[in-house]
């Protein structure tokens, strides 16, 4: 039996996409509401993930300037621990046509209209603060890895 020291931890990377007046959000078919965003591939950088998963789900090409949330899940019923890093997004044009994957569907959801969908997780009012412009977040830094020399 696993103790739950054991459990794996899921990487979700997303997109906070916003403009004065929205925040660009995914509605899936289920009916709710998501960030752009999903799982890195493997040996894909949390950067290189977020803007390939951007580009797919609403045609937007983005770059993350920086973390604004860091998001965990731990579900009691399926046992899944799931931690999401919310990056802002910069440099998109707000006026391209957006298009998104089979069963997700792109939409600028206005500031006042975030309260009346299904948004999972339920950010809410975090992503209101995001309007503001306060600056405030941490600088994405990349991968900093680097191989030491080596020692034979």
């Amino acid at each position: 039996m696993k103790s739950a020291d054991d459990s794996l931890v899921e990487l979700r990377c997303a997109a906070a996409i916003v403009r004065r007046d929205a925040v660009l959000l995914v509605q899936r078919d289920t009916g709710d509401w998501v960030l752009p965003g999903g799982r890195p591939r493997p040996h894909e950088s949390m950067g290189s993930c977020i803007r390939r998963e951007t580009r797919e789900e609403t045609g937007l090409d983005i770059q993350p300037v920086g973390c604004t949330f860091v998001l965990e899940v731990n579900d009691p019923h399926s046992c899944r621990r799931i931690v999401e890093l919310v990056f802002l997004a910069d440099q998109f044009d707000a006026e391209a046509p957006l298009a998104g994957e089979l069963g997700r569907r792109p939409v600028w959801v206005a500031w006042e209209d975030l309260k009346e969908i299904a948004l999972h997780p339920p950010i809410a009012g975090f992503l209101r603060d995001l309007s503001r412009g306060d600056g405030k977040h941490a600088r994405y830094l990349g991968n900093l890895w680097r191989p030491g020399p080596d020692i034979s």
